[in-house]
C-alpha cells in the first residue's frame, strides 16, 4: 500500500501537489480564523456540577440585576488621598462609560460618585481609592468583552498626573489572559519556526531540501486549523491553547516524518540514480514507520475525548486530527515535492557525488537503523 501510494506520488506530483495547495486554499478561504471561534475561558469546559459553576448559577438567579461576572473594576488610586481632580476625571470616564460613545458591549458604569449608597464598598477609608464598576453585555475572554477592556484602558491612560487607573476584575483579568495566550502563540511559532530552519540547514547543508518539510508543515498547519475551525464554529467548544500545542506539534511530528523520508531516499538514490522508483520504495519502507508512530499518538490523543474535563475531552481529539493531516501529507506531499524538484533537490551537493565519496552522514546511519535496514539488507 505505502508503496504503491509514493509510486502514484511520484508520478503524479504535479496533481498532489496542486491538490494540496487547492485544500490549503479552500480551507483557508471556508474556515473562520481559529483565534475567533476559539475560547479562553476555562470556566466553560467545567461540569455543570463544578462548585464554581454552582456559585455562579445562584448568583445569577439571587441577583439577576447584579451579574458580576459579567464585569470590570476599574481602580482609580494615588499615595496620597484622590485629589477634587482625580475624582472630576473620574466622573468624566463614568459619563463616557454610561453615554452613546461608549464600547458597544457594555451596558453602563456605576460609582460612588453617582451612587452614594455604595460609598463604603467602592471607596478605601483613607480616600485613596475609589472602584468604577463597568458591566458587559458580553461575558469575559469573549473577542468583544476584550476589545471594549483595551479601549477603556486606553482611554484611562491619559488621566492627572500621579493617578494610576488599572482595569481588573472578571473582564480585565480575562483580556489579560487572552492577550497573554495570543503572545505565546506568536512568540512558539517564531521560535519552533527558527530552530526547525536551523536544525534543518545543519542537517542537510543545502537550502533547497529544507523547504520540502517546511513547506509540507506550512500546509498541514494551515488545512488542520482550518478543520478544526469548521468544528468549532459547529459547535465543538475549543480551548484557545489548541492553536499553541498545534504548533509544536505539527511542527515536531512533520518535521520528523520527513527527515525519515528524505534521509532514507537520499541514500538510496545516490546507488539508484532513480527517482520515481526509488521514492516508491522509501516511501514503502519508511512509511509504515511512520505511519505506526503517527497512529500511537492519534489513539493516545483521541483516548482523551472521554475525558471529564471538557478542555481535555476537545483538545485530545483536535490534535489528532492536526497529526492525521500531518501523516497524509508527508505520506503524499513530501514524495511529491521531492520529485518536483529532482535533482537539485539536494543542491549544491549531488547524489551521484555523495556515493562516490562514499559519504554516509550520521543522521541518515540513524535512519537507516531507526527503520529497521541494517547494513545485512
Amino acid at each position: 500500500m505505502f508503496e504503491r501510494l509514493g509510486r502514484a506520488a511520484a508520478e503524479k506530483f504535479v496533481v498532489v501537489v496542486l491538490a494540496w495547495v487547492v485544500a490549503g486554499g479552500v480551507v483557508y478561504a471556508v474556515a473562520p480564523p481559529l483565534k475567533k471561534v476559539v475560547t479562553s475561558d476555562i470556566t466553560a469546559f467545567l461540569t455543570q456540577d463544578a462548585q464554581s459553576v454552582v456559585a455562579s448559577r445562584e448568583l445569577r438567579e439571587r441577583f439577576p440585576s447584579d451579574d458580576f461576572s459579567n464585569s470590570a473594576a476599574a481602580v482609580f488610586s494615588r499615595t496620597s488621598r484622590l485629589s477634587d481632580s482625580d475624582l472630576a476625571y473620574l466622573d468624566e470616564i463614568e459619563t463616557w462609560l454610561n453615554s452613546p460613545e461608549k464600547p458597544r458591549v457594555v451596558v453602563g458604569a456605576q460609582s460612588a460618585q453617582t451612587h452614594p449608597e455604595l460609598k463604603d464598598v467602592l471607596t478605601s477609608r483613607d480616600g485613596t481609592i475609589q472602584i468604577l464598576l463597568v458591566r458587559f453585555s458580553t461575558p469575559p475572554f469573549e473577542p468583544p468583552t476584550n476589545h471594549a477592556v483595551d479601549e477603556i484602558r486606553s482611554r484611562v491612560s491619559h488621566g492627572p498626573v500621579g493617578l494610576h487607573v488599572n482595569v481588573t476584575g472578571n473582564a480585565g483579568v480575562a483580556a489579560d489572559q487572552a492577550n497573554a495566550i495570543d503572545h505565546s502563540i506568536k512568540r512558539t511559532t517564531a521560535i519552533t519556526l527558527g530552530l526547525v530552519i536551523l536544525i534543518l540547514l545543519y542537517v542537510y547543508r543545502s537550502p533547497i531540501t529544507p523547504l520540502v518539510p517546511l513547506i509540507t508543515i506550512g500546509v498541514a498547519f494551515t488545512v488542520s486549523s482550518g478543520i478544526i475551525a469548521l468544528l468549532a464554529q459547529a459547535g465543538m467548544k475549543t480551548s484557545s491553547l489548541v492553536e499553541n500545542f498545534m504548533v509544536v506539534i505539527v511542527f515536531g511530528a512533520g518535521t520528523d516524518y520527513c527527515l525519515f523520508i528524505i534521509s532514507r531516499f537520499r541514500e538510496e538514490v545516490a546507488h539508484t540514480h532513480e527517482y520515481t522508483r526509488t521514492l516508491a520504495g522509501t516511501v514503502a519502507i519508511v512509511g509504515a514507520v511512520i505511519a505506526s508512530s503517527a497512529s500511537t499518538v492519534i489513539v493516545g490523543f483521541t483516548s482523551q475525548g472521554v475525558a471529564r474535563f471538557g478542555m481535555f475531552r476537545t483538545t485530545g481529539p483536535a490534535m489528532a486530527v492536526a497529526v492525521v493531516v500531518t501523516l497524509t501529507a508527508g505520506l503524499t506531499l513530501t514524495p511529491a515535492l521531492m520529485r518536483a524538484f529532482g535533482r537539485s533537490l539536494f543542491w549544491p551537493a549531488h547524489p551521484e557525488l555523495l556515493a562516490s565519496e562514499g559519504r554516509l552522514p550520521e543522521f541518515e546511519a540513524a535512519s537507516r537503523v531507526a527503520v529497521g535496514t541494517g547494513a545485512d539488507e
